[in-house]
């Protein structure tokens, strides 16, 4: 995913980051240090504006868990200062996908020192439905017919949002004979499958399958897999020459 922080202010410092976690979601983290001669009054939390978890130490003590329900994702928040007077401390949200997310989401974290100056520091944290189409993982099935140089390739990936899978040969793309597309509740991606059949005829020749994933007009392509024929005919060789001589012993 790409994070993309909005706005700052200093009177209070305020600092939020994100990161995919593999088949748990994002997890946005938002830290705090007060000035000095102040303490910790408030942590407002906002959704696209709206606000929707406030911890304060003086009502709920060092630390405050809480599970929110979004419209396509669960939200849990683990809050807690870790210094006296609660000058630093840090929200932890787990942003849980339950369905495919399909829109970005503005998240706020507003901190407050108490009064009577109550400085407030602030930042936006623009997260994007966006997680990059992994590796690409190409299988390899040849023909029952030992003699045939006909061969089956079926190439994976997962991303967010549902990734495309292109098959390259010779530098063109050609047409692929099955595609799949399936969003996975474990991995909280959509994960892609394409298969193509291919006669192998020039064994310099690859064959390469990229993942691809379209959004707003921009293109991000995951790392591909390449089928090269020349590998199997020579995997192929070794195989025979390996009976061969286990025959002649």
């Amino acid at each position: 995913m790409f994070p993309v922080a909005i706005l700052a202010t200093q009177a209070t410092e305020v600092n939020v980051s994100g990161e995919w976690k593999t088949d748990l979601g994002w997890e946005v983290t938002c830290g705090w240090q007060t000035l000095s001669n102040d303490t910790l009054q408030s942590v407002r939390l906002y959704h696209n504006g709206q606000q929707f978890m406030i911890y304060r130490p003086e009502k709920h003590g060092p630390s405050k868990t809480e599970v929110f329900r979004a419209p396509d994702h669960y939200i849990n928040i683990d809050c807690a200062v870790t210094s006296e007077r609660g000058q630093t401390g840090r929200c932890v949200l787990t942003l849980e996908p339950y369905q495919p997310p399909s829109d970005d989401s503005i998240y706020t974290c507003e901190v407050s020192g108490e009064r009577p100056m109550f400085r407030i520091g602030k930042m936006d944290y623009l997260l994007k439905s966006l997680v990059v189409p992994s590796d690409a993982h190409l299988e390899i099935r040849a023909s029952e017919d030992p003699a045939s140089p006909r061969v089956t390739l079926n190439c994976s990936t997962e991303g967010l949002p549902a990734p495309t899978l292109n098959w390259i040969v010779g530098g063109d793309k050609i047409q692929a004979d099955f595609n799949r597309r399936e969003w996975n509740a474990t991995s909280k991606l959509w994960q892609a499958w394409s298969s193509l059949s291919y006669t192998r005829t020039d064994p310099t020749q690859a064959v390469t399958c990229l993942p691809e994933i379209t959004r707003n007009n921009d293109t991000i392509k995951g790392k591909p897999a390449v089928y090269n024929s020349a590998t199997l005919i020579s995997f192929d060789k070794l195989i025979l020459l390996t009976a061969i001589l286990s025959h002649l012993r």
